[in-house]
C-alpha cells in the first residue's frame, strides 16, 4: 500500500521520508539536550561537589530544579506526536541563549584567566550542538509551515533561563 503524495514531489514515499527525518532530528536533539544538561549540572552547578556539602546543595536546589525542569520540558515536547516544533524551538532557545550568556559572561571577566573560565565555556560548547541540531530540524518542515511553535518554544526557553538570572535580584529587592 502506498500513501498518496501530499507534498507534490512525485515521490509516493515523501511522507514516510519526512517522518523519518523528523525522528532522526528528534534523536539528535534529545541526545544534545542530555549532554548539555549533564555538562550544566557538572560544570555550572558542580553537582558532585554540592552533594558533599548539603548546606550549599540546599541553597542551589531552586536553580538546579529550574534547569532540570527546562530540559525536561524540551524532552516532553520532543516525545512522539507531542509538539516537536515547540521542543525544537525550545532547544534552539536553550542552546543559543545559554551559550551566548555564558560566553559573554566569561569574556567580560577581567582579568580573563582561562583556568578560571574554562567551565562556563565547556557548558556553552555543550549547548551549541543542541541549537545546531534544532536549526537542522527546521529544514525538514515545509516552508509554509507555521513558525509560531518555534517562536513559542524559544520564548519559553528564554523565560526558564531568565528566572535563574533575575530571581536573586528580585529577592534582594523585595527583601530590602
Amino acid at each position: 500500500m502506498t500513501i498518496p503524495d501530499t507534498f507534490g514531489t512525485g515521490n509516493p514515499n515523501a511522507f514516510r521520508e519526512a517522518v523519518a527525518a523528523v525522528e532522526r532530528n528528534r534523536r539528535n536533539v534529545r541526545g544534545a539536550v542530555g549532554v548539555a544538561l549533564v555538562a550544566r549540572l557538572q560544570f555550572e552547578f558542580n553537582l558532585i561537589g554540592l552533594v558533599r556539602q548539603p548546606d550549599n546543595l540546599l541553597a542551589q536546589v531552586p536553580n538546579i530544579g529550574i534547569a532540570l525542569l527546562a530540559y525536561l520540558v524540551v524532552m516532553m515536547w520532543m516525545a512522539k506526536n507531542a509538539g516537536d516544533r515547540l521542543g525544537f524551538g525550545m532547544a534552539l532557545g536553550l542552546g543559543v541563549v545559554e551559550a551566548a550568556f555564558l560566553i559573554v559572561t566569561a569574556s567580560m571577566q577581567r582579568p580573563f584567566v582561562m583556568s578560571a573560565e574554562w567551565k562556563p565555556l565547556v557548558v556553552a560548547a555543550a549547548h551549541l550542538p543542541m541549537a545546531i541540531f534544532a536549526i537542522i530540524a527546521a529544514q525538514v518542515y515545509p516552508p509554509q509551515d507555521s513558525k509560531a511553535p518555534w517562536v513559542y518554544g524559544f520564548v519559553v526557553a528564554l523565560a526558564f533561563l531568565s528566572i535563574s538570572w533575575l530571581a536573586p535580584s528580585l529577592v534582594d529587592a523585595i527583601g530590602s
